[in-house]
């Protein structure tokens, strides 16, 4: 079996390890049940299901991309359509659940969204499974060059302060440090430029006053768009993908698109769309195929489950852990493919024990992300909220004072 065609064989394989590896654990830990944060009749219950098909179909299309490197010494997007796709439009969707999420917030809240809490809780939600991700980046790197520094020590502090806000330039000179996760940070410039920007793009479209204001926050976009991007410049076509989240926040507040994305009609369209888009286009994040998908994803915005296939438990479990999925499984495939036949006898350009050890990774990658979800992600996020009511106690004093 090749990840080198067409063939879907070992992507349905992969996903029916992870699924049932992250059934098997709601089944033996009753705990994480109540863990879901939302139940399956929640208002977005839909969107969170999808979150677990995305971030492991990233997963799945990095392997892919290794199987060609380990014949062709070449990181590159598969020649497969399905292979290429599984990655590219995960993370358009990805992007586009960010901006419905958040644009539909600010559209109800108005003037009363909460940016104290939404800044906190942004760097709490990405930071604490970030850093020590980073942290075994910088030790494997160290560990391979015998713990000697080939760069001067600010020098590779230099480096390490660019990782600290998502860049990956090469560590004490080891050649495309990025490659030990994948690259996966390139998505948090892009998510992190549109949480800089929310305000302002809100005071254009939801909060005007006068010209001056608009005019003013345009520019302050521009600079932003600019300061962000001035390591990895943002691609406009990528940054188009949260327009179609943007587009389904405004979606699922007509009565009528909303009604008739619920129907039997609707999910069918939704599948043959999304299949159109993952076998027949090479491209994402180009005009048609993020069309097509922002019509896939305000249907499932709008609470359609796919005939179920979204609100399954077990991959609700995986929306859960989602980001710890999109995080770590760059390091796991590193470690696994590509460090391991340096320790033992396997050869990874055999076929057989590629998906051996790609199978181990499957149930390995949902293991891992969810010790990771319970013990570092959940903490994060509740230490945020717990900054976020200092920060208004200490401010309430201030006032009294």
């Amino acid at each position: 079996m090749s990840l080198a065609n067409d063939s879907v064989l070992w992507a349905l394989m992969a996903y029916a390890l992870a699924i049932a590896t992250s059934g098997l654990l709601l089944r033996c830990f009753p705990a994480l049940q109540r863990l879901l944060s939302h139940p399956g009749q929640s208002r977005y219950a839909s969107v969170d299901g999808l979150r677990g098909y995305l971030a492991f179909g990233v997963f799945v299309h990095h392997m892919a991309i290794i199987w060609v490197f380990l014949h062709t010494g070449v990181f590159d997007v598969p020649k497969s359509k399905f292979y290429a796709q599984i990655g590219l439009a995960s993370v358009a969707l990805f992007f586009m659940i960010t901006g419905f999420l958040f644009w539909g917030r600010l559209m109800e809240k108005r003037r009363d969204f909460d940016w104290l809490a939404f800044a906190v809780s942004r760097v709490f939600r990405l930071y604490p499974l970030y850093l020590p991700l980073l942290v075994l980046v910088i030790f494997s790197v160290f560990y391979i060059q015998d713990w000697t520094f080939k760069d001067a020590p600010l020098q590779v502090a230099g480096q390490i302060m660019s990782w600290l806000i998502f860049d990956r330039p090469d560590i004490n000179q080891y050649p495309q440090t990025g490659i030990l996760i994948s690259n996966v940070t390139w998505t948090l410039n892009y998510e992190v430029f549109f949480y800089m920007s929310l305000p302002l793009f809100g005071m254009v479209f939801l909060y005007r006053r006068n010209w001056r204001q608009t005019v003013l926050c345009l520019l302050g976009i521009y600079a932003l768009y600019q300061l962000v991007g001035w390591e990895h410049s943002l691609k406009k076509h990528f940054l188009m993908s949260f327009l179609g989240g943007v587009a389904a926040a405004y979606w699922v507040r007509q009565p009528r698109l909303a009604a008739w994305s619920k129907t039997p009609l609707a999910g069918g369209i939704a599948l043959i769309v999304l299949l159109l888009v993952i076998t027949q286009f090479q491209k994402s994040f180009a005009f048609l195929p993020l069309v097509l998908l922002t019509l896939v994803f305000s249907i499932i915005a709008s609470g359609h489950t796919l005939f179920g296939a979204l609100t399954l438990r077990s991959i609700r479990w995986m929306g859960e852990i989602s980001y710890s999925t999109y995080l770590l499984h760059g390091f796991l495939i590193w470690l696994m493919i590509q460090r391991t036949p340096l320790i033992l006898p396997f050869d990874t350009t055999e076929p057989l024990t590629f998906v051996m050890l790609g199978a181990l990774c499957c149930c390995l990658l949902i293991i891992v992300s969810s010790l990771t979800f319970l013990y570092i992600e959940k903490p994060g996020m509740n230490a945020g909220k717990k900054v976020v009511d200092w920060l208004r106690q200490r401010a309430q004093v201030r006032a009294k004072a």
